[in-house]
């Protein structure tokens, strides 16, 4: 009971745990607690026929003995250990035995002495000496690779600034939360110039998923916070991912990103964007399935019949999805594909028609029906087109490292400072989209940057990195 409580008071966690359906009853999975049906008597059980069954199984190399993690670390350096036993100098070693351990090396802090040398030319007074190396921040004594660190370490791995201060004073280093407020503030200039590339790119793209996601900001009052909003879009063909932070929730936001877009937008119910293919009709409006089915998922304690039957409708639906996911289907063979869903879709609405007169509007169930019978067309739509995704998972999955962000640094110091963190995530969840590493992604970003006209930002972005390798 205690458990149950805690899940009914944490909407948070119910959200974001998985959402899967899986039916309460499997017709080929057999009762263990009820009576089954028994057609045959004892005499007819005794009489039966008898199959026997073979079959193959793959034997278990012994040599792995159940040690699992090694399996993927070919890669990693090794540091051999030998360990001699007591012997005499003409004893004939006969063999060995081997024990490998995965193992870690701690960070290490360490000054990288940097040393330009000067040159006189023979019989000139002309002095000649090294370039200077062209670095992010003039005159910074932190080096590329510490400030990659700290922005990774923040941005990624969700450790605020003052915990890090306390890792590296460990080490015997003192780095002031000034200081490193500051390098991380500075070098906001290029997150911003890559995060307006990155934007710029996915309104240029053809099919876009919008979603938003608040944030804890401090904007001066003496009680409490306010509640922003990081507005996330992404290009599934790009693999392009861009957030935005704003004060509100309004409209206006959605008006000044797709008054000029031309595509396919496919986003939740909110009502910001019921009426934009309206607004601009060169826009074809999707609804998100992901975001219907969970309307059932929440309505299962109100109305366990009507819910789960919709849940295994829309099952049948994700179902044709994974087939094509599987067979790696291209865009047309996927709408295809795709026909066998009208069916399902058109029984389902025949369903819910008549359903939604029996049931009270303003009950779960209620709401679950009306709120998928008032976008059935934005619905269906994906049927008819390969490109467009069922759901909008891939950018809600881009926007959850902002919720474990949300728990570690709680909220944004000022307005400016939730601006910033929205181009950190802009870069970093591109780079996990593309598959990227994030530091080294970003010791070559500010390596190359500085000498990098703002013309040519697109040059250093994640996917050009990637293709380096």
């Amino acid at each position: 009971l205690l458990i149950s409580l805690y899940y009914i008071r944490n909407p948070f966690y119910c959200r974001y745990k998985s959402e899967r359906y899986t039916p309460a009853e499997n017709p080929s999975q057999l009762n263990l607690f009820g009576a089954q049906d028994q057609t045959d008597t004892p005499e007819e059980a005794d009489v039966a026929e008898k199959e026997t069954i073979t079959y193959e199984r793959k034997k278990k190399k012994s040599n792995q003995k159940g040690r699992q993690l090694l399996a993927n670390c070919d890669h990693l350096p090794v540091e051999e250990i030998i360990i001699e036993p007591e012997h005499e100098a003409g004893d004939i070693c006969i063999g060995e035995e081997i024990t490998d351990k995965l193992a870690k090396k701690p960070a290490k802090l360490y000054i990288k002495r940097i040393i330009r040398r000067k040159y006189k030319k023979a019989g000139t007074d002309v002095i000649v000496i090294a370039p200077v190396i062209e670095e992010p921040i003039d005159r910074c004594e932190a080096d590329i690779s510490l400030l990659s660190d700290i922005v990774v370490s923040k941005y990624v791995d969700h450790i605020p600034e003052y915990r890090q201060q306390q890792i590296y004073k460990r080490e015997g280093v003192m780095i002031p939360p000034s200081t490193m407020n500051g390098w991380v503030h500075k070098l906001c200039q290029y997150m911003k110039h890559m995060s307006d590339y990155i934007k710029q790119k996915i309104l240029e793209s053809g099919y876009i998923q919008q979603d938003e996601s608040t944030i804890r900001v401090m904007d001066g009052k003496k009680q409490g916070t306010h509640t922003g909003y990081m507005w996330v879009m992404g290009s599934t063909e790009l693999k392009y991912v861009c957030f935005e932070y704003r004060k509100g929730r309004g409209q206006q936001t959605a008006v000044d990103n797709f008054k000029d877009y031309k595509g396919q937008l496919q986003t939740d119910g909110y009502a910001v964007y019921e009426n934009i293919d309206k607004l601009y009709g060169d826009i074809a409006h999707f609804q998100c399935w992901a975001h219907g089915r969970r309307k059932f998922i929440e309505s299962r304690g109100n109305d366990k019949v009507r819910s789960e039957y919709v849940l295994e409708q829309i099952q049948q639906l994700y179902e044709i999805e994974q087939q094509c996911r599987e067979g790696k289907s291209t865009h047309e063979e996927r709408r295809i594909a795709r026909q066998a869903a009208k069916p399902i879709l058109e029984n389902l609405k025949e369903w819910l028609d008549k359903e939604s007169v029996k049931v009270t509007p303003k009950s779960p169930i209620g709401k679950a029906i009306s709120y998928l019978l008032a976008r059935w067309k934005k619905y269906t739509k994906y049927t008819d087109y390969g490109k467009v995704e069922i759901d909008n998972n891939i950018i809600e999955n881009a926007i959850r490292p902002l919720a474990l962000g949300r728990k570690n640094y709680l909220f944004a110091g000022n307005h400016e400072a939730a601006t910033n963190i929205s181009y950190y995530y802009t870069v970093f969840g591109t780079c996990k989209a593309q598959g990227v590493d994030p530091y080294a992604y970003m010791v070559w970003f500010l390596s190359k940057v500085a000498g990098t006209k703002t013309t040519r930002i697109g040059d250093l972005a994640p996917d050009a990195f990637l293709k380096l390798k």
